[in-house]
């Protein structure tokens, strides 16, 4: 059965026999009613034996269809024939198959069923394209699976239908599948007698008489050798039906070609008869264990072959449902970013587009968007990055107040020598040792403190430039030390005003040059002369022999020098470090970026 192109009414196609040609019946009158209660109406179909009659049944008030015999005068054997089909499709009670109401005769003592009647559209009219619209893949596949079960329940009933096709499949208006014409289904048990000759259709599509049943094409290699079969051969049926589902065109041509094609076996994999369409490779591959040659490579049920298309559509739907989540977040995600550029709304953005993307990693714009939120900082620095900057700035400075005890450390046991170059009770020695003590403090406090006080440790600092500076001349060793001490004061990040590299400028450049000018003002005792002769430095912190000073002067440069090497290095692997990690940052970010 399917249905007319032009009113969607049900058809009827049957299988023909080879028995001589009839003469049609007349058209019925109107007022005349089968069995006493269905009006007859137009014909809606016919085939080889029988036609499709609309109907009315008066007694309950429904609309039915009603398949009588075709010819005026049917040989005995086309009537049991008839009958058989009517008995066979009356046992399978199946949602997925025409329920047959009544069987009877009409007043020319002739056979009749009756079945409902339905609207929708055969498998056939939806694969030449007619009305694909409304009969998406997934539909279509929804309908096959439904098949699929009609089918194994007829096979659980011992009844195989042998003539499965896309003219004998029904998609109903409200999401119904039926599974048509079972005239020439096999009954398993039962000697078929006179029907083991019925052949399919007609002209390039019938088999030969007394060989095989079934439509060429469509037919499993058992079935056109015409050897025992079973349910199986349902299942490459079906499986024929899947590929032109999914390829859009036949697996095997239709005639005699169709019978070579079956028993020698062809690649049934859609996606490689049809490159320009989206074939699911797990459909892919189940077409081809659905059409195998060999039966006993075969898909072994229908059932199997439903379950396995369920499966796929429970993921596909599951995957829909993801596409259209992922489009509602990307949705959200620009209408934030495209609204004024706050904390808030940037958050919204990344949570939003990051949901899209994890949705649907293929989504068009969601990556790009990301992209652009993680590479386009905000116009405000939101909280959260202050703080996390400010933890930071406390942790360098606690790791520089670290570096700067240790060199205290140093100066500290660098003053034994001081005290071996120094003249006899000079009170600069013991004064630089405080210093430094005191220093060793602040640093230790600079250390465990919460937050760092620049004003302590540059007072401190500038205090022990002048010393020094007063010990040694202001322009002999204290620049060397004033600069050092400047430069991790100025790397040292800022917490107010005083860690300004202006002030700290301000401070060491001070701390240098006042006892300079108090010498030169008379306040102090020169520390430098300049003769004909050249420079002099008469360093108060300094007398006695000249080796011992010597020896101390190499050691300070050499310690000097290394200092500043190792404070350098340090400097430069954690700027290397840092630029690295920002640099992976950025290429990772901008492969999310489609090119």
């Amino acid at each position: 059965m399917s249905s007319d192109k032009k009113t969607g009414e049900p058809t009827i196609q049957v299988a023909v026999t080879g028995e001589e040609t009839a003469t049609d019946r007349p058209p019925p009158s109107a007022d005349v009613l089968v069995a006493g209660r269905y009006r007859l109406g137009r014909r809606i179909g016919k085939g080889g034996m029988g036609e499709v009659m609309a109907a009315r049944d008066e007694q309950i008030g429904r609309d039915v269809a009603i398949k009588r015999m075709r010819a005026a005068n049917p040989s005995e054997r086309a009537i049991l024939r008839f009958l058989r089909e009517a008995s066979v499709q009356g046992r399978l009670e199946h949602p997925a198959i025409v329920p047959v109401h009544e069987i009877g005769r009409d007043t020319d003592g002739l056979p009749f069923f009756v079945m409902k009647k339905l609207t929708g559209t055969s498998l056939s009219e939806i694969l030449v394209g007619e009305d694909q619209q409304s009969f998406p893949l997934q539909r279509v596949l929804r309908a096959f699976a439904d098949v699929c079960l009609a089918v194994e329940f007829a096979h659980v009933r011992g009844i195989i239908h042998r003539d499965l096709k896309a003219d004998n499949i029904m998609l109903g208006d409200f999401g119904e599948a039926y599974v048509l014409d079972w005239g020439v289904a096999k009954v398993l048990g039962e000697d078929e007698g006179d029907f083991a000759d019925v052949g399919s259709g007609s002209g390039e599509r019938a088999t030969a008489v007394g060989t095989a049943i079934g439509t060429p094409g469509y037919m499993a290699p058992e079935q056109v050798r015409g050897i025992d079969i079973d349910g199986r051969a349902d299942v490459y049926t079906l499986g024929c039906l899947l590929f032109e589902i999914l390829a859009g065109e036949p697996l095997h041509p239709r005639g005699f070609e169709g019978l070579q094609s079956a028993l020698i076996g062809r690649e049934a994999r859609p996606s490689l008869r049809a490159p320009d369409r989206v074939i699911p490779p797990e459909l892919d591959a189940l077409c081809v264990d659905a059409t195998a040659v060999d039966r006993e490579k075969r898909i072994p049920t229908a059932r199997v072959l439903g379950a396995r298309v369920q499966q796929f559509l429970d993921g596909d739907r599951d995957l829909a449902m993801r596409r259209v989540l992922a489009r509602e977040h990307l949705q959200r995600a620009q209408s934030a970013f495209n609204a004024a550029d706050s904390a808030e709304r940037r958050r919204i953005a990344m949570r939003e587009s990051a949901a899209a993307l994890a949705l649907d990693p293929k989504l068009d714009g969601a990556a790009e968007l990301v992209g652009r939120l993680m590479l386009e900082p905000p116009r405000e620095e939101p909280r959260d990055v202050t703080e996390a900057i400010s933890a930071d700035d406390v942790h360098a400075a606690r790791a520089i107040a670290r570096a700067g005890l240790w060199a205290v450390v140093g100066g500290i046991l660098f003053m034994p020598l001081l005290w071996w170059i120094a003249p006899a009770g000079s009170f600069y020695v013991p004064v630089l040792t405080g210093l430094l003590l005191l220093d060793a403090l602040v640093a230790i406090h600079a250390v465990r403190a919460a937050t760092p006080r620049p004003a302590v440790v540059m007072f401190a600092n500038a205090v022990i430039v002048v010393v020094v500076a007063r010990m040694f001349s202001p322009i002999m060793i204290a620049p060397g030390v004033a600069a050092s001490l400047a430069m991790a004061m100025v790397l040292t990040p800022r917490f107010s005003r005083l860690g300004s590299s202006v002030t700290v400028a301000v401070f060491m450049i001070g701390a240098v040059l006042t006892p300079l000018f108090l010498e030169r003002a008379g306040a102090l005792t020169p520390t430098m002369s300049v003769d004909a002769n050249g420079v002099l430095f008469r360093a108060p912190a300094v007398a006695g022999y000249e080796g011992p000073t010597f020896i101390v002067c190499v050691i300070y440069a050499i310690a000097l020098i290394a200092g500043a090497c190792v404070a350098g290095e340090a400097m430069r692997r954690r700027t290397r470090s840092a630029h690295r990690h920002l640099h992976l940052q950025a290429w990772q970010l901008r492969q999310l970026v489609p090119r």
